[in-house]
């Protein structure tokens, strides 16, 4: 089986738990319709944003969004920890030549990003539905 078709398939499936357990954690059906739409989109909306900014959060991480606040609190952590000072400190330069090397072979996870962005779009049709009752 494909890689890809494994890699939406779950996150397609988590998505759908996500939806489904919101669902069963309320009175659904309700007898209006009106709310119906508003819990279906709400149920939507839950994986589409986790989904969303995870794979955004992922993506802005490998471009080296994150380096600067994970060399400060690293430095910092050595800092208060007994023993820290002891090793070899990293400049900056060498932290940002290991993370690079760390995130080199992380691409590939846009499929969350997609995937969210399903789920929304998903939601603007019941969040459409519902201000059309």
């Amino acid at each position: 089986m494909n890689t890809k078709l494994k890699k939406y398939g779950t996150s397609f499936l988590l998505g759908g738990g996500l939806f489904c357990l919101y669902l069963f954690t309320r009175e659904f059906p309700a007898p209006e319709a009106s709310e119906n739409f508003r819990m279906l989109a709400d149920a939507a909306t839950i994986p589409g944003l986790l989904f969303t900014m995870f794979g955004a959060l992922i993506w802005a991480a490998s471009l080296g969004a994150m380096d600067g606040l994970s060399y400060g609190l690293r430095s910092a952590m050595r800092a208060l920890l007994p023993g820290g000072r002891v090793q070899k400190e990293e400049t900056y330069a060498e932290h940002v030549t290991r993370r690079r090397e760390k995130y080199a072979n992380s691409r590939g996870y846009g499929f969350l990003l997609l995937t969210g962005l399903a789920f929304l779009a998903i939601a603007g049709i019941f969040v459409a539905l519902f201000y059309a009752c």
